[in-house]
Order: C-alpha cells, then sequence, then structure tokens
C-alpha cells in the first residue's frame, strides 16, 4: 500500500520543519503528519489557501456542480429554524473553502426568511478568509476564528466535506492485534516505520490489514456542545458505517490523496501540496455525539438526502412546461445524485440536541439510521 519516497524540492520549508520535528521527537503519528501537510499555517494545503476546487483544480466537491445544491441546503436549515421555533438562529458553517457554499445558500434565503438568522463561518486561516470575505461581499455573514468564538445560542453546525479531512492515524493488523504506523525520516525521505500496539475495538483481520482511526473530530463535538444549546449538526462527507468501513474486502483502508483530479495512495510525498483524506467513520461520530447528549436524527446516503430535500422543488416542477432554468437545476440534481459518483459516495448525517421533532424532508426516503450504522450482528 505506501512506499518510501525521495523528497521532492517544492514546499522545502514544510519538509524541513516535519523531518526536524521527527528529529526531536523521534517517528510522529500519522495524524500529527496529516495535520501540518494540511494545516500548517504558513504551508499547510488547506492554511496556506492552496487547496483549488473545480475543473481547473485538484478536486470535485458538490458545490462544483452549480448554485442547487446551496440552495437545497439553505431549505434544510429553514426547516431546521422551523422545529426550534425561535427567532434567533445560528446558521455555523466551518469548512467553508472559498465562499461559494455559503454565497448559494445566503442567495437561495428569501428576505422574509433572513430576520434573526445569522450566519457566521469559524475560519482559523487568513488566508481562507480573505477569499470568503472576497467572494461575499454585501452578504450578511460573521466570521470567527473558532468555534469557542462563536455566541451561545440555538441553531446548527453544518459543513460539507469537513470530518474527512480531520487527521487519522494509520493501524496495520497484526493477525492477533493492531499496531500503528508512523511517520520516519531517513536519508532524505520519509518512511512508515512500526509504532506502538494500539488498544482499539477493532474485529480481528488478517495480518497486513490496513485501515485508519480518526479520534479527531471529538474535540469538535465537544467544542460545539459547548455553544450551542439546542439544535442541530449537519455533516456531509466521504463516509460510511464502521462495519462497513471494516468490511474483509477494504484491506488497504481509504486513504486518499488528490492532486489536479488524479488520486494517489502514497501521502508521504509532497506533503503540502495535495489533498489527504479517509472516509469517515460515522458509527463513531454518532457514538461520541450521543455521549455529549445529541441524538442520531437522520443517515442516507447523498442521493436520498437531496432528493428528499428537493422534493417540494419537483413538485412545483412537475407538469409544467420546458423552462431552461428548470432544466439546468434538473441536470445539476442529477450529477449530485448520480450513484456511480457523488450519490453513494457521500453521505449526510444529522443528529438533534434538544428539539422535539427532528425530522427533515432530506431524510424522508432514508432507511432506520441506527439499523445503517449499527447493525445487528447475524
Amino acid at each position: 500500500m505506501f512506499t518510501c519516497v525521495k523528497l521532492p524540492s517544492r514546499d522545502a520549508d514544510l519538509v524541513l520543519r516535519i523531518a526536524s520535528e521527527i528529529e526531536v521527537c523521534g517517528s510522529i503519528p500519522f495524524s500529527r503528519f496529516m495535520e501540518l501537510a494540511l494545516y500548517d499555517a504558513r504551508d499547510g494545503y488547506y492554511a496556506s489557501g492552496r487547496a483549488a476546487v473545480g475543473r481547473a483544480g485538484d478536486f470535485f466537491t458538490n458545490v462544483s456542480t452549480g448554485p442547487l445544491y446551496g440552495e437545497l441546503l439553505a431549505g434544510q436549515l429553514l426547516e431546521m429554524r422551523e422545529r426550534l421555533d425561535g427567532r434567533e438562529f445560528l446558521a455555523i458553517e466551518q469548512g467553508a473553502h472559498d465562499g461559494q457554499m455559503a454565497a448559494d445558500i445566503l442567495d437561495a434565503i428569501p428576505a422574509i426568511h433572513a430576520s434573526g438568522l445569522r450566519y457566521v463561518i469559524v475560519e482559523p486561516f487568513p488566508a481562507l478568509r480573505a477569499r470568503q470575505e472576497e467572494k461575499l461581499i454585501g452578504r450578511a455573514v460573521e466570521w470567527v476564528s473558532s468555534i469557542s468564538d462563536l455566541p451561545i445560542g440555538e441553531g446548527v453546525h453544518f459543513s460539507n466535506e469537513l470530518f474527512d479531512a480531520l487527521p487519522v492515524d494509520i493501524v496495520r493488523s497484526t493477525g492477533e492485534g493492531w499496531r500503528e504506523l508512523c511517520v520516519g525520516y531517513e536519508s532524505g525521505s520519509f518512511v512508515w516505520r512500526d509504532g506502538r500496539e494500539v488498544d482499539e475495538k477493532l474485529p480481528r483481520r488478517p495480518v497486513g490489514y490496513t485501515t485508519e482511526i480518526r479520534n479527531s473530530h471529538r474535540p469538535l463535538l465537544r467544542e460545539i456542545s459547548a455553544r450551542l444549546t439546542r439544535g442541530f449538526i449537519l455533516a456531509v462527507d466521504y463516509g460510511m458505517s464502521r462495519d462497513d468501513l471494516l468490511a474483509p474486502h477494504r484491506t488497504e483502508g481509504t486513504l486518499s490523496c488528490y492532486r489536479g483530479h488524479r488520486r494517489d495512495s502514497d501521502p508521504l510525498i509532497d506533503p503540502g501540496s495535495k489533498d489527504i483524506t479517509a472516509h469517515v467513520d460515522f458509527s463513531g461520530v454518532v457514538e461520541d455525539a450521543e455521549c455529549l447528549g445529541w441524538d442520531l436524527a437522520g443517515f442516507t446516503d447523498q442521493h436520498h438526502f437531496l432528493v428528499g430535500a428537493a422534493s417540494q422543488m419537483l413538485l412545483k416542477m412537475d407538469g409544467i412546461g420546458p423552462d431552461a432554468q428548470a432544466a439546468k437545476k434538473i441536470r445539476a440534481l442529477q450529477t449530485l445524485i448520480h450513484p456511480e459518483t457523488m450519490g453513494t459516495q457521500f453521505h449526510a448525517l444529522v443528529l438533534s440536541r434538544g428539539v422535539a421533532n427532528p425530522s427533515l424532508s432530506g431524510f424522508q426516503f432514508a432507511r432506520d439510521p441506527r439499523e445503517r450504522l449499527f447493525p445487528t450482528p447475524v
């Protein structure tokens, strides 16, 4: 799965900083390597603003298909606000990238519903905030550098492809247990080294079976829980249940890198210049959220989520003559729900706290979420 590679000349400063940390500390967990590669304040792939989305970038997201995705999310936010039955509503977006999704959402919310809605972007990185501010000129948006800077209130924390970019650790089966894979540095190359034995509740797998463990969502959930007294968490991301993630055939895990729309499985190459991602263990997210007082309110693939969220829009289109704008929306929806691309690779998870009726139209066609995430052993 992984190879020892020679370092490229680009991003030499980041490479040297990582190598220096390894020299001082010894081998480092892959989660630390991934954190530096993506979020180093000066040279990290995301933090530096290098991440590029769309046809001319490194990968596509839901937002790349046009404004429809933001329009459908806007409908979900308004439904959440109705469920809370309050005037003040915090709409907290994290992982906003260049601000395009925020623009699409805000443009889709009628002025009559805008009063009392505070749209807040959590953005710790100056380069990204500058891009967002430029994109969102004239729109009612607030920024905070961290979740702890948010006001305490009711609302929703939502994200598109945030959890999959949180750092992961890599573990490999020994046949009897699991051992962490760490990152070392030898002769100008980053290399894989065996680390400690890990005490994780993982099923037995054959020698060499490799997977990821992500615990970095836990502090994020704790921070959200400290600011939202009632409301929702909505996460749309690459991911699956724990059983699916650890399926016997998934012998090399899900860790992937993307640059120029090309995928590779060598995260040690050229840190800081490409995306590093791994699928989300949604079962683990739910378990940790429930410990903080959240309830599992819905889970489904993007196909069913967006068809449900678009149900009212589709009803309004039914029976009317051909219309260029309607046809454009239908094409965008077909792209978003296509089973061979985003429709089944992405999943939507919604958690609620203090909400008497947390049902949302986006989950009206979903199967029982607990059966999906925590299936009864056969």
